[in-house]
């Protein structure tokens, strides 16, 4: 292996100086000896592939496609190993995730313990009374499985306020509540919770989407557009060794889309991007309309849904519905059981619903009206039936199902919403990492019965579309990330259902090798309806290709994380070579 590199390049730059035959076009690059598993509609697996410019010119046997070798013709032998189409990340965040580790590492925390280690040690070089923040700190991700108390935290840090921050739900120590004056009479915020105890009415320290109320909180730092994009690069190179060549930003503001297009400009874009529009949910009908029509900008490019080209493009508009799976805020049809993972402690909590059923419909419809695909942050099964009640009343004033609507996470789906799906033409983006990173947790929460619906990879895809993505959000490493992005770590997930724990949850929903690659590539083309650009290795589109260490189809289930890259092509321009 450790002169696989050098091989790679010997052949790579190795002109064969014969000319094309029977006046078939000369390729540009000839990748030979292989076994290429194209994913097209037949999954055929071929020996070799030819590329002119940035699209494949042919697929094959080694005989016919070396038609097209030419005097400037560069030919590889691949001696045997596989290729694969490049594959699409359906779920990132990566301006937020790049930027998160341009001031400091952040700490990869397995368990209370190194929480209130790493506070600790913060409280030793930040002054008294200033923030301690934990940012997206998922208590299924801990070896407790919980959340800490607010008497733990003031335990390790009495002089400071402490945010143990997780998404939409959260907890401050006693210091934290002080400063921000949060006390028994303070109003719970707009579809917000402060929590309080049944019995003293003294605020917790339990925040559900009412992070709002804290005052005084840090920012994020102040970073320069420079270091932004700089950052953004180097993601991009770790996204193409691991074999990445498309993402979609899940929740693109105007300014990454310009920070894309700088590095377009300028040939450092190395993967392509579709990007998912943030858009906020409230609002009077004619507010929203006028934000939607404002959306594309003066200059038209960010919008609607479709425009652009073939290295970034803009997808759906993206709200949030409902909280998380991961810290207990998801809406759920049923209560959620009450415990200490989560700090549940209320009868009938079913978790909260950011946008109100008639509002959705609104949404949906306008947006519907102006050609933007729409999907929507919904992490529980209760959110999910709202969402899909306004996909199914606008599609009665609008046939909404060549538009693709979709549905973010869809952790939770039922056999009626399957068939709503299939009814509707309705997709769903969903995150293997989950299952593995906290499938274990939600079982033991959740128990039997609801957790048989939980990531149902192989009824999915019985009634539509899903693709597989991995909610990117802080840190570059690629499996100690929130979330892990390794795509390979997905991949293996969507086949063999284990959690970080071994645990294997619900096998008979455990997808083929042909469908979990599909998840990773055609089918997260077709959820962004790019599938006639890529997503297959087909002649006419682009050549984005990877050739990896192993034989996918037939090595051990349990070694596909393990899989390595070797080369990483986009459009026909070799933008990863492993060195090692």
């Amino acid at each position: 292996m450790k002169q696989c590199a050098a091989l790679l390049v010997f052949f790579l730059l190795f002109s064969i100086q014969v000319e094309a035959q029977d006046d078939a076009p000369s390729a540009d690059f000839i990748l030979h000896q292989a076994k290429i598993l194209t994913v097209d509609a037949q999954f055929r697996i071929v020996e070799a592939i030819a590329v002119k410019g940035d699209r494949i010119l042919a697929v094959g046997d080694d005989k016919t496609v070396l038609k097209h070798r030419g005097k400037d013709t560069k030919v590889l032998d691949a001696q045997g190993r596989t290729v694969l189409p490049g594959l699409y990340d359906s779920h990132t965040h990566p301006v937020g995730a790049a930027s998160s580790e341009i001031a400091e590492p952040l700490p990869y925390l397995r368990s209370l313990e190194e929480v209130f280690a790493y506070i600790r040690k913060k409280t030793e070089s930040t002054p008294e009374g200033e923030w301690i923040v934990l940012r997206f700190a998922f208590p299924t991700r801990l070896k407790d499985a919980r959340f800490p108390s607010r008497a733990e935290l003031d335990k390790v840090a009495p002089k400071h306020p402490v945010y143990y921050h997780a998404g939409p739900a959260g907890l401050v120590n006693t210091m934290g509540l002080k400063v921000s004056g949060i006390t028994k009479d303070t109003p719970n915020p707009a579809n917000g919770v402060i929590v309080k105890d049944a019995v003293t009415e003294e605020p917790t320290g339990m925040l559900r989407n009412a992070g709002g109320v804290l005052k005084g909180l840090p920012g994020d730092g102040k970073t320069t557009p420079e270091a932004r994009r700089a950052a953004v690069k180097k993601l991009f190179g770790l996204y193409n060794a691991q074999g990445i060549t498309s993402v979609a930003d899940r929740n693109g503001g105007r300014d990454n889309f310009d920070l894309y297009h700088s590095l377009l400009e300028k040939g450092e874009l190395t993967v392509r991007i579709n990007v998912a529009r943030s858009f906020g949910a409230g609002g009077k009908r004619e507010d929203l309309i006028a934000r939607l029509e404002g959306l594309p900008g003066k200059d038209g490019r960010a919008g609607p849904t479709g425009k652009g080209g073939v290295w970034i493009r803009i997808g759906p508009i993206k709200f949030f519905l409902d909280g998380g799976m991961l810290n207990g805020t998801a809406f759920m049809r049923q209560p959620w059981p009450k415990g200490d993972t989560y700090q549940i402690t209320e009868d009938n909590y079913r978790g909260l619903l950011f946008v109100q059923p008639e509002q959705v419909k609104v949404l949906v419809e306008e947006a519907s009206r102006r050609g933007w695909q729409v999907t929507a942050h919904t992490a529980g099964e209760g959110a999910m039936d709202v969402l899909l009640d306004a996909y199914e009343t606008v599609d009665r004033l609008i046939p909404i199902k060549e538009m693709r609507h979709c549905i973010t996470h869809a952790n939770f789906p039922s056999q009626k919403n399957l068939e709503r799906c299939k009814k509707l033409g309705v997709c769903a983006d969903v995150q293997p990492a989950w299952l593995y990173c906290d499938g274990s947790t939600l079982d033991r929460v959740l128990g039997k019965e609801r957790i048989r619906w939980f990531q149902p990879y192989k009824s999915w895809l019985e009634y539509t579309t899903i693709g597989g993505g991995s909610d990117h959000m802080l840190r570059f490493d690629d499996k100690e990330s929130t979330n892990p992005w390794n795509p390979w770590l997905g991949l293996e997930t969507a086949l063999t259902r284990k959690t970080q724990t071994g645990q294997v949850l619900v096998p008979d929903e455990r997808l083929s090798r042909e469908d979990a690659l599909r998840l990773y590539t055609i089918h997260n083309a077709y959820i962004n309806r790019e599938e006639k650009e890529k997503g297959s290795l087909e002649p006419g589109k682009l050549a984005d290709f990877i050739l990896i260490d192993r034989d996918y189809m037939t090595c051990p289930a349990d070694s596909i994380a393990q899989t390595r890259v070797l080369m990483t092509i986009v459009g026909g321009r070799v933008v990863y070579e492993r060195q090692n």
